[in-house]
């Protein structure tokens, strides 16, 4: 066993509105789209959590849609002269399995290529909105490392979800026949079968102490767990729709307010950096 004290982890953060991240997920009203009002909920979540992560002393790796960079340049820029890596999340908040190869080439190098300008770093990393590097969209893969991508973290190892998920992916760090490294979504294995952990919807249903134990189990094997968590899951703004059910109602905002106290409880007891520096640590990734 690993001395997990030693082991370094990484949190991610998916930047996009609550809106534009569920449009695909269930019926939203037209008239709960509004640009500004997202970029406005962008931009003070973001604040909160820049605010949060300064007073833990932690850097963080952020996922920007390329909209964003085009939208919003400043807050590009604020995150990374933070000290935060800049990697690109798709351009438009679209599951990749719903695109065609050029399409979905012209939007990545777009993205990409936007948020370099902006931050004035090298975007180095990737992750597909919903997680929709599918079986169904594997060919993606390949694109992301004609494009100059080097790793994923994409593939969520799991069986359990309906809309993303490859069952039989590896679950930790791992070099894909192309080059590309992937860098998983976490997973615990119990009695077999893999549990998602430690990002979104799971941190938040969670009891914090399964948390705990989840990212201490893996560590203590050595290996780093890939966190995530979307601005509106910690900052103070997030739209509420009415219409919806009592179960979406209950997936979607459950604990959103309380997101920040929650980090503030889990991220001091383990050791985190972005996603690029412990790829470089690991000897995966050449520092250049």
């Amino acid at each position: 066993m690993t001395d997990a004290t030693e082991v370094i982890n990484v949190l991610s953060v998916d930047v996009e509105g609550f809106i534009e991240a569920n449009l695909q997920s269930f019926h939203i009203d037209r008239k709960y789209v509004d640009g500004a009002k997202e970029n406005y909920e962008i931009e003070t979540n973001i604040n909160l959590l820049l605010e949060l992560l300064s007073d833990l002393e932690i850097e963080a790796t952020f996922f920007f849609l390329g909209r964003i960079a085009r939208d919003m340049p400043h807050i590009v820029k604020e995150v990374a002269q933070a000290g935060h890596e800049i990697g690109c999340h798709s351009y438009e908040h679209l599951r990749l399995f719903d695109m065609d190869k050029a399409a979905f080439k012209e939007r990545l190098i777009a993205a990409k290529y936007g948020l370099e300008d902006v931050s004035g770093k090298r975007v180095y990393g990737f992750r597909a909105p919903d997680f929709s590097v599918t079986q169904a969209s594997i060919w993606t893969l390949d694109i992301l490392r004609e494009s100059g991508i080097l790793y994923d973290s994409s593939i969520y190892p799991i069986a359990l979800h309906d809309v993303y998920g490859i069952s039989e992916a590896k679950p930790f760090i791992h070099e894909l026949p192309n080059g590309l490294i992937e860098f998983p979504l976490s997973t615990v294995e119990i009695l077999g079968k893999r549990f998602p952990f430690g990002g979104g919807g799971y941190f938040r249903l969670y009891p914090l102490f399964v948390t705990k134990r989840c990212i201490s189990k893996i560590n203590r094997f050595g290996q780093s767990c890939m966190l995530y968590i979307h601005p509106y899951e910690v900052g103070p703004i997030i739209p509420t729709i009415p219409e919806l059910s009592w179960y979406r109602k209950f997936r979607h905002y459950h604990n959103c307010k309380r997101g920040d106290g929650r980090l503030r409880q889990i991220l001091p007891a383990f050791k985190f950096a972005p996603a690029i520096e412990v790829l470089k640590q690991k000897d995966l990734l050449e520092d250049n």
